[in-house]
């Protein structure tokens, strides 16, 4: 038979009949024949499929499996791919592919139901860009067709038929077309919204653009440019234009990328103004043509604006109250508009924006794990989950009005106020400020969680030194069974059975970790009401020395440890050639493949994997490797300390002796009892900083466990075309447990309306204004509107001075960490949007640090006085204000930063 009539060019002269070319060519069309620009493209008609299946025999054998199996679908998608296409078929498919005339064409599924008005999210099925040569248009086709054969899609099929059977009786079955359109290799790119998808404004068109490929934006991989556009006037209202690091281009063996960005093109923006209107002009007008708002797919090449897709999207319209609350489920209005809540010194496991996975894995601990936890501090009433955290805009926030009633049970944190202090800022008043839970319990009551804390302190205290052992064996012991364990191999029971004894040490490590921590807050309390009654202003300094001194407990360590594998390596000149002349993507392999390198790389360097592994950015982001995941960091960092001059122990020694001279010299003029209550409290508060430290790891290693077996799921999800790996920061921790525990399928855990819901959320968190570190009621969310192209007017910043000193020094701006380390270089002054634990090995090497959030105890202040530099946090604005290579001015003192001189009049 011929396929010549099942092959239709989308130009506009025929119908867009979504049941015949599906319903991404059939908007396609839809746009073609209004006059809009649409690169050219051939459809494949639902039609085609069919017959091919009818032809080779195919319809009869599928009709004949079991399709409730899930394997069905994997042989289904095998005998498509494997079966060879009928002579005429072939040649009307590369016959569509000359004529478009293109170089390389994108490969696109088009199944009925997608891109409708119902279901305007994408991905359910598979699409191949670059594809250059008519084999591999071949191939990408029968994949194609066979992505419409995965147990996801095919449950969202069936789903779509059912809802339009219901309505038509006579409608027919779903079935899948194929576009085939000309690549255009675009200068930018993105997508843009024709109602503001903040808020539901149909009078603001909102564009989010980048540098090359689009496909970085969908995925969320790359950052863009935002342009804000009053439809009806027809202005730019807002332009926030942002560093991008990164874009998405064409791979050299086809397909997509991410490369580095060419150094003028990072902050230079990617669109201007016309190219913006022009932009919103079409917006307008495919609005009107469709009827209703649409999330447009865009490129720009040559000046020339294409229009690669439209889809209709469902919005918010505006309202008077945008607020958002931090417990959305909080029913009681005078508690949700009266509870504090703060991120600040909330530990490092969750600072700044987090994904949808890690947001739902907080959720898993703040209901099964933090109650628990706590109750071991000493607390009679361990209250409501619900109240023990919040969340704004993808930000984690500690319901600092709920613990500070819970923590009036313990004598030492009697004052509630006390602890909401700590955890409040600038922006937020507590001269009349009343704890909507209520008053601290009095009388009979107060008795009795006083005793039950007082007996569990002496419980604790008699424990403790055997609890740190048992943690440390814990962590140990754990370790080692989980990497021999080969989790490919395993059930989906077995893997639940793992995940429930990892939720048993999760539990448990936590909950020792729970009264170090109580008694460190306390006895550092207990340490600054001293300093405030007998050394007044000079007593801060103090506790800053104490704090950093005992910081290193958990930071310097780590250093220590990569500074040693520099030395391992500096020893052998051939190792050190090696480690510098390699490219980084190939360094690891070739490491393995040298005999002196593979030496090193299974003795010293898995032996400090064993040790700090499981260490890396947000330990509580499932999202991100660990370094036992990803050693590209560790290498980066082993690869500057071999060309810088890293004298750790010598720079520690003498920052110590200083330390322990100043500290002498402030207690030195005080009563010898009063010395003596110094050197008691110092002395505890160490003992119990140690503590806390040392188990600390216990758990932040269960989270590493919990994110193997997640990967693992996600590998076997993507074999069976169910999701794809770039799906898991969207999916949801707890539906994923559902899934493993047979409790849920995989259709109905990771459905495509989950992921695109969490896909959006996130991209529209990433776009806007970072919530306040605390809050009081409810938040309005803001875009950010911020022009980040340096100008004269921007030169001098204003924070907190977090650790003593003055600088200057060339800014190396990071805001990749594990993408731009190896960029740093000795000598610079650090800025970055906030540090962690993972970043303390860069802090060797700086001359100071810039973060634009922060506070007197956050990790950059901390680190910061512990290696004797200056640091300057809380700057909000800085990594979008300062550029790579502008000269900078520190005062930690003053907490200022001032630009001596602008990159471009510098001499590099």
């Amino acid at each position: 038979m011929t396929y010549d009539s099942h092959i239709v060019e989308v130009s506009g002269q025929q119908n867009s009949n979504a049941q015949s070319l599906g319903g991404k060519a059939s908007s396609l069309n839809t746009l073609a024949a209004a006059g809009f620009p649409v690169p050219r493209a051939y459809c494949l008609t639902v039609d085609a499929y069919a017959s091919f299946l009818r032809e080779s025999g195919l319809d009869q054998w599928i009709s004949g499996l079991d399709q409730q199996d899930a394997s069905a679908f994997t042989q289904i998608r095998q005998r498509i791919e494997e079966t060879q296409l009928p002579s005429s078929l072939r040649q009307a498919i590369i016959g569509a592919y000359k004529d478009i005339g293109a170089e390389r064409v994108a490969v696109r599924s088009s199944a009925i139901s997608e891109d409708s008005e119902e279901h305007s999210f994408a991905g359910q099925y598979d699409t191949y860009l670059h594809v250059e040569n008519e084999e591999t248009l071949v191939d990408c086709v029968k994949r194609c067709w066979g992505s419409f054969w995965t147990e996801r899609a095919h449950a969202y099929e069936g789903r779509q038929d059912q809802r339009r059977r219901s309505s038509d009786a006579d409608a027919p079955m779903q079935g899948i077309a194929v576009v085939i359109q000309a690549m255009i290799d675009a200068d930018a790119a993105g997508v843009l919204f024709t109602a503001d998808p903040l808020n539901g404004d149909p009078q603001r068109t909102v564009i989010e653009s980048c540098w090359g490929l689009g496909e970085g934006v969908v995925s969320g991989q790359v950052t863009t440019d935002t342009f804000v556009i009053d439809n009806q006037k027809m202005e730019l209202l807002e332009q926030t234009l942002r560093e991008k690091p990164l874009m998405s281009t064409r791979a050299e063996n086809g397909g997509v990328c991410l490369r580095k960005t060419a150094e003028n093109k990072i902050r230079a923006p990617t669109l201007n103004e016309n190219e913006a209107l022009a932009l919103a002009g079409y917006a307008n007008a495919i609005r009107s043509h469709y009827g209703r708002e649409m999330d447009i797919e865009w490129a720009l090449k040559d000046g020339k604006i294409w229009i690669l897709q439209a889809r209709p999207i469902t919005v918010t319209p505006t309202n008077s109250d945008n607020r958002l609350f931090a417990d959305a489920d909080e029913s009681n209005s005078y508690i949700r508009d009266n509870a504090l809540f703060s991120r600040m010194d909330t530990g490092e496991i969750v600072t700044g924006l987090m994904t949808p996975l890690g947001l739902s894995f907080c959720r898993f601990y703040q209901h099964n794990v933090h109650g628990p936890a706590i109750k071991t501090m000493g607390l009679l009433d361990i209250g409501d989950s619900q109240h023990y955290m919040g969340y704004l805009q993808g930000h984690v926030y500690l319901n600092i009005s709920a613990s500070a009633m819970l923590l009036t049970q313990c004598p030492p944190t009697r004052d509630a106020l006390k602890f909401t202090k700590r955890y409040s800022t600038e922006e937020v008043d507590l001269n009349f400020y009343t704890n909507p839970y209520g008053k601290a319990p009095q009388g009979l009551q107060y008795l009795k969680s006083a005793g039950y804390w007082t007996l569990y302190q002496v419980r604790n205290l008699v424990t403790a030194e055997r609890t740190v052992r048992d943690m440390i064996s814990l962590r140990k012991r754990e370790t080692e069974r989980f990497l021999k364990l080969d989790l490919s191999a395993m059930s989906l029971g077995e893997l639940n059975a793992e995940l429930q004894r990892i939720d048993r040490y999760f539990l448990e490590s936590c909950a020792a970790y729970m009264p170090f921590f109580l008694q460190s807050f306390a006895l550092y309390d207990a340490l600054a009401e001293l300093c405030e009654k007998w050394l007044g202003d000079t007593g801060k300094g103090l506790q800053n020395r104490i704090k950093a001194s005992l910081s290193n407990l958990r930071t310097i360590e780590v250093t220590r440890g990569v500074c040693d594998l520099a030395a391992s390596v500096q020893r052998s000149s051939h190792l050190r050639q090696l480690v510098l002349e390699t490219p980084l993507e190939q360094l690891a392999q070739a490491l393995q493949n040298d005999d002196e390198g593979a030496r090193f790389w299974n003795n010293d360097f898995m032996a400090f994997l064993r040790d700090y592994g499981a260490r890396g950015r947000q330990e509580f982001e499932l999202s991100i490797p660990r370094w036992a995941d990803d050693p590209s960091y560790l290498l980066q960092v082993i690869r500057m300390y071999l060309t810088s001059d890293v004298q750790l122990e010598s720079r520690l020694e003498e920052i110590d002796r200083k330390r322990d001279d100043d500290t002498r010299a402030l207690l030195s003029g005080l009563p010898l009892r009063i010395r003596l209550l110094f050197k008691f409290v110092i002395s505890t508060y160490a003992k119990m900083a140690e503590r806390r430290e040392a188990t600390r790891p216990t758990y932040i290693a269960q989270t590493w466990f919990y994110r193997k077996i997640i990967v693992e799921v996600m590998r076997r999800l993507s074999a069976e075309k169910v999701l794809k790996m770039e799906d898991l920061p969207y999916i949801d921790f707890n539906e994923l447990r559902d899934y493993v525990a047979g409790r849920k399928s995989a259709q109905q855990a990771f459905s495509a309306e989950l992921i695109e819901r969490n896909r959006r959320s996130h991209l529209l968190n990433q776009r806007l204004q970072e919530p306040p570190m605390a809050i009081v009621g409810g938040h309005e969310p803001r875009r950010e509107t911020a022009e980040t192209t340096p100008t004269d007017d921007n030169q001098v910043f204003q924070g907190i001075g977090a650790s003593p000193g003055v600088a200057m020094g060339r800014a190396r701006v990071i805001t990749d960490l594990p993408r731009q380390a190896e960029e740093f270089q000795q000598g610079e002054i650090l800025v970055a949007r906030f540090t962690d634990a993972s970043w303390t090995p860069l802090f060797v090497l700086a001359a100071g640090v810039v973060a634009d959030v922060g506070s007197m105890l956050s990790h950059s202040s901390i680190v910061s006085r512990e290696f004797g530099i200056p640091a300057i946090v809380n700057t909000k604005t800085t990594t979008r204000r300062i550029r790579t290579g502008d000269m900078l001015y520190l005062d930690g003192d003053a907490g200022v930063v001032r630009i001596e001189e602008r990159k471009e009049d510098a001499s590099q």
